[in-house]
Parts: structure tokens; C-alpha cells; sequence
């Protein structure tokens, strides 16, 4: 009862307040254009703006417009400030690693079948993730180009000599990622600055 009351109420307000308004914008927003010979482009968010603004007058062209300057020279200031949208090299050091303990690739020897890709950001693609709460947890190795059987079975090799126990592997051949299950980032970083990637 009470809400078929307020949908009356609502129906009876906007028939007799918001609808002629409207009207009047449409009508004066047409007479523009047609006097303008202008195409006619239907625009709900115009109509909506011009509900809330009175001002429905178009700009006048033969007003004036504002004078400026074009200055090419000193664009070099301007363009010192956009960021690029490169990653820059990273700068040559005196020695490596440097104190974070990034060092770049040495490069790997030749005839191995296989080859890690650093990142865009010049970092090893090694990474940790945690499945179903944390309580899986996994080491991942991106961007393995080649034999990517080959890298598994010589990187899970090693790992399985540091911790003393067999490992779990998983590969995704499309995807160029090998899975590790367990927390084993370090040795997987320091194996491959080892290997020359």
C-alpha cells in the first residue's frame, strides 16, 4: 500500500516538474542545430547535463578566442619530466653484486639446450606462490626458453642436494614455467647468476 502510494506520488512529481523542463531543453537544443544546419548527434549525457545547467546556449564562433605560443624549444623542459616508457639500462658498477645484490647476467656458455630470460626490470624470474591458504607453497622459474625439460631435471637435481630430500616439480611447457613445491628462491636465483642467466 505504502509503496504503490510512493510510486504515484513519484509518477504525478516528474509528469509535472521534470518532464516539461526536459521538453523545453530538447525543443531548444533542436531549433539550435536545425538553425546551424549541424548534424544531429543524440546524446543522453548531454540532455543530462543540460538538465542541471540552465545554460543551453551554444559558443559563439565569431567571439574572439584566446591567443598562445607555440614553443618547440622548450619542450625539452617538459619532455626531461614525462617518464619513459622504457625501462632504462641499469648503470655499469665498479663491482658486482652491487649492495642490493644484483649482478648482471655473465653469460651462459654455449651449447646448452636451454636459457633463462632476466625480466623487463633486469631481475631473475623467480618467484613464490602460495596455493590453497598457504599451505602449498611454490617456487616458480619464468621465462625458460629451449629445453625446458633439460632446465627441470638439472635445476631440481641441485635443489634436491641442498635440501636432502626429493622435491616436487611441475612444468607447464606452454606457459615456459617450471613449478618447484617449496620455498627455495635463493638457491633458484644463485644457481642461475651461477649458470651465466
Amino acid at each position: 500500500m505504502k509503496m504503490a502510494l510512493f510510486a504515484r506520488t513519484l509518477s504525478n512529481a516528474v509528469s509535472r516538474y521534470v518532464l516539461p523542463k526536459y521538453d523545453a531543453i530538447l525543443s531548444s537544443q533542436l531549433q539550435a542545430i536545425q538553425t546551424r544546419s549541424l548534424p544531429i548527434v543524440w546524446s543522453s549525457t548531454t540532455w543530462h547535463q543540460e538538465f542541471y545547467n540552465s545554460k543551453t546556449d551554444l559558443v559563439d564562433e565569431s567571439e574572439e578566442r584566446t591567443k598562445y605560443l607555440e614553443s618547440k624549444e622548450d619542450f625539452k623542459y617538459v619532455e626531461r619530466l614525462i617518464p619513459s616508457l622504457e625501462v632504462p639500462e641499469p648503470p655499469k658498477h665498479d663491482s658486482y653484486p652491487t649492495p642490493s645484490g644484483w649482478s648482471p647476467p655473465k653469460g651462459s656458455p654455449e651449447g646448452l639446450p636451454y636459457h633463462v630470460r632476466r625480466t623487463r626490470y633486469h631481475s631473475h624470474p623467480v618467484s613464490i606462490q602460495q596455493k590453497h591458504g598457504g599451505n602449498q607453497i611454490w617456487t616458480i622459474v619464468k621465462n625458460v626458453d629451449g629445453d625446458i625439460w633439460t632446465f627441470g631435471d638439472k635445476l631440481l637435481e641441485h635443489l634436491e642436494e641442498v635440501k636432502g630430500a626429493e622435491v616436487g616439480m611441475t612444468i607447464n611447457e606452454y606457459a615456459k614455467r617450471v613449478f618447484y613445491k617449496g620455498v627455495f628462491k635463493d638457491d633458484v636465483i644463485k644457481w642461475l647468476e651461477n649458470e651465466g642467466f
